[in-house]
């Protein structure tokens, strides 16, 4: 299908957006406010350069990769049974379709797009050792045309170390997202917290229903209307449709020119809707999402401001006396900090145990049947030889044992995890509450208004790294045994498969068990540095800027207050950037 995106140039108002980030980027530098004016300056550059960002995002093996290739028409992006590493893989419009690979240490390397897998792919690239920031892939697709970059997100509720964050983070600079879901599960308790915080931060999302076409057209219609009824009450209201489609039939009538298949697939209804978007709403879409991230943007700096101004209009011993009373509600903060680490840990402590307890009541629960399995399977291999008896019957032993405690493992694991995203989120809640009585006790300190700052974060987890699977039986050539009459190596064969299958449950019941702890604590340590970093962000510039009027005051008082007053035309031109945006762009002035 030939998309007519027919993008309109950058309207009047994307200008002096534009320009007003630009004004906020050099306030903030000349204020030594380093975050807010890169954040600024990122949002310019997008303004000038009419880029938009439509973002697909979803959770995990929901089918997003192989959705953008079906809306591309091409096999472009690596699909794998395995979910993605934490890699953000952007696409924008190029003649020649080519990739970039670019890397935390800011360096960056042209690929071609058959070794795109090996960079952002768990198989190529495991546990991102290769430490990809982003991939960048060029293709000549319309969709892309006009400035709009198409994005794929690692799935949120992931496995895999860090990909739900690496998908928060990227959430402002979202500017409308297709989200993608499946019917099995239609919608879970991840994704409906994910959407919550998406509602936030962009104004359109595209609902989209993949793999419609592996359930019966009744049950499809059930999993809709529950869809329908599940969404967040917080979203837009216009942002309710869905589209079911199959991506997979999708990209197969396209590569083959099938005009029927296509249509039956479900894409071309929403490629029409994309495309009606991108026409008559993306530059609407745009300007709310860009307005009510500057308004952010500049309250916050308003806030930094107002503090130095009223810090440097103290008496320098007042001063000194604020900084204290702030700095030891900080030290309050982080021992209360600590407290609700031990209370986490503790219950992840109890949640380890129960993990262990209930693996080693599963393993003795399956010891008779495995016993008799394994019995009826050496009957049945009696005619091979010696050797490979002992080899057949140490891989059924390893297989039958690992496929039990995999399935056990799948169905036990999902309760425990909610069990753990549960403790996690009540930590969370507890480093929130902290990081806003913190400021509120800043606010309150000097006489002026600190918004709350949310620290939204989500759990990332672990994979699994498999169990044992050593030789039990299998000996080399010389070992007695085998020397044995016929009878009686069946008979010490048959012992030494009995004790092996008791063996074989009992270790992957200590293997599941450690590595079960080891995720644990692994996945704990990252949701505690990230938070407690995110706390230090929320007070960091607070506390820079009572530092800042220390340091004026104890080098000169009088001229201390003197600069205090050359910040209030700062905070002037702060009221005026954010008037300009809100009369720009009405929609986003309760972000303000």
């Amino acid at each position: 299908m030939e998309l007519e995106t027919a993008v309109m140039a950058p309207a009047d108002t994307a200008q002096d957006l534009a320009g007003a980030a630009r004004r906020l980027e050099a306030l903030a530098r000349e204020h030594e406010q380093d975050s807010v004016a890169s954040a600024a300056a990122e949002l310019a550059q997008r303004l000038e350069q009419n880029r938009f960002h439509l973002v697909v995002v979803g959770q995990f093996k929901r089918g997003k990769t192989s959705f953008l290739n079906a809306l591309l028409g091409e096999s472009i992006l690596p699909v794998a049974v395995l979910p993605l590493t934490s890699v953000v893989t952007v696409l924008r419009y190029g003649q020649n379709p080519r990739a970039v690979v670019h890397f935390r240490n800011q360096r960056a390397t042209e690929i071609s797009l058959e070794r795109l897998a090996e960079y952002v792919t768990e198989s190529g690239n495991p546990r991102n050792a290769k430490q990809v920031a982003y991939a960048e892939v060029f293709h000549p697709s319309p969709y892309l045309a006009g400035g709009v970059t198409l994005i794929d997100t690692p799935g949120v509720a992931s496995v895999y170390e860090h990909n739900t964050q690496v998908t928060y983070d990227f959430l402002p600079r979202m500017d409308a997202a297709i989200f993608i879901t499946s019917p099995e599960p239609p919608l879970t308790s991840a994704e409906i917290e994910f959407l919550r915080d998406l509602g936030k931060q962009v104004g359109r999302i595209f609902f989209v229903m993949n793999k419609a076409d592996t359930v019966e057209p009744d049950h499809l219609a059930e999993v809709l209307d529950f869809v329908r009824r599940s969404l967040p009450p917080e979203l837009p209201a216009d942002n309710g449709e869905i589209f079911p489609i199959s991506a997979r039939l999708a990209l197969q009538a396209k590569q083959k020119g099938d005009a029927l298949l296509l249509a039956r697939s479900g894409l071309p209804a929403l490629e029409r809707r994309i495309g009606q978007f991108l026409r008559e709403e993306r530059n609407r879409v745009f300007q709310f999402a860009a307005g009510r991230r500057l308004l952010g943007l500049a309250a916050e700096l308003r806030m930094l401001l107002r503090l130095q101004i009223q810090a440097a209009r103290m008496p320098l011993e007042q001063l000194r006396e604020k900084i204290s009373e702030f700095d030891r509600q900080l030290r309050l903060a982080q021992q209360q900090r600590e407290d609700s680490r031990v209370l986490l840990r503790a219950g992840l402590a109890r949640l380890s145990a129960n993990f262990e307890k209930a693996a080693r009541q599963f393993a003795e629960s399956q010891l008779p049947a495995v016993t008799a399995t394994a019995q009826r399977h050496f009957q049945a291999s009696a005619s091979l030889s010696r050797r490979k008896q002992a080899a057949e019957m140490d891989r059924f032993i390893a297989r039958t044992v690992h496929e039990l405690f995999e399935q056990w493992r799948s169905q036990f694991e999902r309760q425990a995890l909610e069990e753990f995203r549960n403790l996690a989120a009540r930590f969370q809640h507890s480093i929130n509450e902290l990081a806003d009585r913190v400021r509120r006790t800043a606010g309150e300190l000097f006489g002026i208004e600190i918004a709350p700052l949310e620290l939204a974060d989500e759990l990332a987890w672990l994979e699994s790294t498999g169990y044992y699977t050593d030789s039990l039986l299998d000996w080399g050539l010389g070992n007695a045994p085998l020397l044995l009459p016929g009878p009686l190596f069946r008979r010490y064969l048959l012992r030494r498969v009995l004790k092996a299958v008791a063996e074989e449950l009992d270790r992957n019941a200590t293997r599941v068990a450690y590595d079960f702890k080891r995720r644990l604590q692994k996945s704990l340590l990252d949701f505690e540095r990230t938070l407690e970093a995110k706390l230090d962000e929320a007070v960091g510039g607070i506390r820079q800027a009572m530092d800042t009027a220390l340091r004026k005051q104890q080098t000169d008082s009088a001229r201390a207050r003197e600069l205090a007053q050359d910040l209030l035309p700062a905070i002037e031109e702060l009221d005026r950037i954010s008037t300009m945006i809100r009369e720009n762009v009405p929609e986003a002035a309760p972000a303000a």
